[in-house]
């Protein structure tokens, strides 16, 4: 009976924006696995995507699907009485303590380099969104980010340049090699720290492995700052903590530079199933909140530039990257690590095409 009565809910649910269960449509659901229902109903913002790792359901238009679910009420599911219990605890202990700040490096980064290397452009091996013109590859749609943050901070030859949260290496090399600036990139990621190293060998280029709140204690000025999508690691208690870091090193009127994910409320949590298997303790900040964290140093932007539209071709363009791999090398990854994979860049993109998440790249000066 209850599970009948799970199933009809859920299906009642989806109809409503316009997914039909069976449906031959490519946004529609196939369920393979009657148990799903009862999960769904009890936790959907975690059951969809935990359901879909498991194989209890199937879609050929996940991003599609995404986007129907989040311009329609349905949207707000993951709004329910375990969000209000995850943001309550988040509001009561820092989740990006400098004790959880390694979990996301050891959970998402450090596992392994060759997916990274596969599923990147190898050029930049970028892992954040490019910026696409018509008929631009991927590594070129990344070069075009990589000389928009370096004409922003009018870097020049011989600057110092600092990289927070450096990545692959793709913005020090880049900014090294085609300006002539000297850059230190600072990451919590042992794979980040290697393989920017040996990309940067030869170059006035130095990656640290350093938390963003011992910058002070570097005892250096820089004359410019980028931090490419690395805020969202910070999380809501720490975004001061976190400006304050960056004005301490950099000298008076120069330049900052962020590229964020952006959401329109203030967050003190993300999606569950994100959280869980993708990004431990992310959290996208709101405009209000970085004005917040910004009051006391760095004041209001210069500019906010959105680039929310970029970021869908990014993630498809990785997807079929991995899809490539998968394909010619079966055995690369389990069933579940690919489901995990498709589920996360199709469904980001999806979010993303709804607006339910934006991207930004933030200008600051110090005063």
């Amino acid at each position: 009976m209850i599970d009948r009565l799970a199933e009809r809910a859920v299906r009642r649910t989806f109809e409503r924006c316009d997914v039909h269960i069976g449906g031959d449509r490519p946004w529609d659901i196939q369920v393979h696995d009657n148990a799903w229902y009862r999960r769904m109903a009890l936790n959907p913002a975690l059951h969809l995507g935990e359901g879909y790792l498991d194989g209890l359901w199937d879609c050929d238009a996940i991003d599609e699907l995404h986007h129907k679910l989040l311009t329609s009420e349905v949207g707000r599911l993951q709004y329910g009485v375990k969000h209000l219990w995850r943001t309550l605890r988040a509001r009561l202990r820092n989740p990006q303590s400098r004790s959880r700040a390694v979990e996301v490096a050891e959970h998402h980064y450090d596992v392994g380099a060759e997916l990274f290397s596969r599923m990147l452009d190898q050029e930049t091996m970028s892992y954040t969104c490019a910026f696409w013109n018509t008929g631009d590859s991927l590594s070129r749609a990344q070069v075009n980010k990589l000389e928009m943050i370096c004409d922003k901070l009018e870097l020049r030859e011989g600057e110092r340049l600092l990289d927070v949260g450096c990545g692959f290496g793709g913005l020090a090399e880049y900014a090294a090699r085609t300006r002539g600036a000297r850059v230190v990139g600072i990451t919590n990621s042992k794979l980040h720290q290697e393989t920017a190293a040996k990309r940067c060998a030869g170059l006035p280029v130095e990656i640290l492995l350093l938390d963003y709140r011992d910058l002070p204690a570097l005892g250096r000025t820089f004359d410019k700052v980028a931090s490419i999508e690395m805020i969202e690691a910070v999380g809501p208690r720490n975004f001061a903590t976190y400006m304050n870091a960056v004005h301490s090193v950099l000298r008076s009127g120069a330049r900052f530079v962020i590229q964020s994910f952006l959401s329109e409320g203030s967050l003190q949590v993300c999606n569950e199933w994100f959280d869980r298997h993708i990004f431990p303790n992310g959290v996208t900040p709101s405009l209000e909140q970085l004005a917040g964290a910004t009051q006391g140093n760095f004041g209001e932007p210069l500019r906010v530039q959105k680039m929310g539209p970029h970021y869908p071709p990014t993630l498809m363009a990785w997807s079929d990257n991995l899809h490539a791999w998968f394909k010619d090398e079966p055995h690369a990854a389990s069933e579940r690590e690919r489901r995990k994979w498709r589920f996360y860049l199709h469904g980001l993109a999806g979010v993303f095409r709804a607006g339910d998440l934006d991207l930004c790249q933030l200008e600051y000066r110090r005063p």
